[in-house]
């Protein structure tokens, strides 16, 4: 009965992705004067407020329920982006990193949250691996498409040509809201939905503090993220420029990362299959610190760009097999509340280490390159990926 929610969220999340400029972001703001240090500020912004935000609309989603939780998720999103056409000053875009932060807060527990829920409960985390892996997957479509147009509409990244490209941004989280009203709200019990806030939430810390293979895998999560978003957004595009790959090629290359992650997310449990699940998930953690390394060592136009491409496409591989294992340690009433609890410790992860990384780029992007890569393989090996317990119930 609830099945078709799985397509609504995979089409909103399209829309939430749709981004026809974010491949030159950081060189729209660059060209306006601002600094790699204050991009990285306006992004730490958006990750504080994701942070600070995380749990109050968790909770929010619990109490209220998932469905308008996602619609003011696009909702925000789409204000963020509508400010966006006629921001000029450093303030204008605290303002437009604050909505959007709210809005990817709004969503984070929300939609995985529905996705399982909405699920036959025999056999959730089999089902939940696969249902994310095409969520995650059609949200990588959307930057496969997305940078080749609007590579077509900004060209050679003039400012003036971004306003078309962020305007048809705006029209792709309209269809995304209006997606959102056609939701159906999986059934929660009255008993469960009649718990307060402060409930939820103890809930949420007991069972991080109690349950060990959940925090074992929070641990994972938070000291092993690849920073993906800094990459695509923040360091990779400077880094590609600094060795002559021109403003559309850098959309290409992000077009193919996205094509090969749309695959890769897609069928992640399909190496869990060959590899058992430790395995599985020490490939999928290490890799991007390797790849790290690589790139920082790479020059000229090509390797660079296809070592990019490689480290897109599998940087997040194993987002949906965590997802499924941390929805099955979970109770439906209080789901979104402690998702949201973990995407907490994951912004303030990143609220910390993006500026960091942004300064050490300011001399040497290779350097942050490397530093990033030693932390990943460094955190993965204090944490002993290798013995990563079972997650089954």
């Amino acid at each position: 009965m609830y099945a078709a929610n799985i397509n609504k969220v995979i089409l909103i999340s399209f829309c939430q992705h749709f981004h026809l400029y974010i491949h030159a972001y950081a060189l729209l703001l660059l060209g306006r004067g601002l600094t790699l240090v204050q991009i990285s500020l306006i992004e730490s912004i958006l990750i504080g407020t994701i942070f600070l935000m995380e749990v109050p609309t968790g909770m929010l989603a619990d109490r209220v329920g998932r469905k308008w939780s996602i619609f003011c998720s696009t909702f925000l999103l789409m204000c963020a982006e509508f400010i966006f056409i006629f921001a000029r000053d450093y303030e204008w875009y605290v303002l437009v990193a604050f909505l959007a932060g709210a809005g990817y807060a709004f969503a984070s527990g929300a939609m995985e949250a529905l996705v399982y829920d909405s699920l036959p409960p025999d056999n959730r985390e089999e089902a939940m691996k696969r249902a994310m892996g095409r969520v995650n997957s059609y949200s990588m479509i959307a930057f496969v498409i997305a940078p080749i147009v609007g590579g077509l509409i900004i060209g050679d990244a003039a400012v003036e040509n971004f306003i078309p490209a962020i305007a048809l941004t705006v029209v792709a989280l309209l269809i995304g809201l209006l997606v959102c009203l056609t939701l159906r709200e999986p059934p929660i019990e009255a008993s469960e939905k009649s718990e307060g806030s402060a409930t939820l939430l103890r809930a949420g810390l007991s069972l991080l503090v109690r349950n060990r293979r959940l925090r074992r895998l929070v641990l994972l999560a938070v000291f092993t993220l690849p920073f993906t978003d800094a990459l695509a957004v923040t360091l990779g595009p400077p880094y590609l420029v600094q060795n002559d790959v021109s403003p559309f090629a850098i959309g290409a290359v992000l077009s193919a990362g996205s094509l090969l992650a749309a695959i890769t997310q897609r069928y992640a449990y399909k190496v869990e299959e060959w590899l058992g699940q430790a395995r599985a998930i020490a490939l999928l953690i290490l890799l991007p610190g390797l790849l790290y390394w690589l790139l920082a060592l790479a020059a000229g136009p090509i390797a660079p760009a296809l070592i990019m491409i490689l480290m897109y496409g599998t940087s997040d591989m194993k987002a949906p097999l965590f997802s499924a294992y941390q929805n099955a340690l979970i109770e439906s009433k209080n789901r979104a509340t402690a998702l949201s609890l973990i995407n907490m410790f994951v912004s303030l992860f990143v609220a910390i280490g993006a500026p960091i990384y942004a300064a050490l780029a300011e001399q040497s992007l290779a350097a942050a390159f490397m530093v990033i890569g030693a932390v990943i393989v460094a955190a993965a090996t204090v944490l002993r990926v290798h013995r990563l317990p079972e997650t089954s119930r």
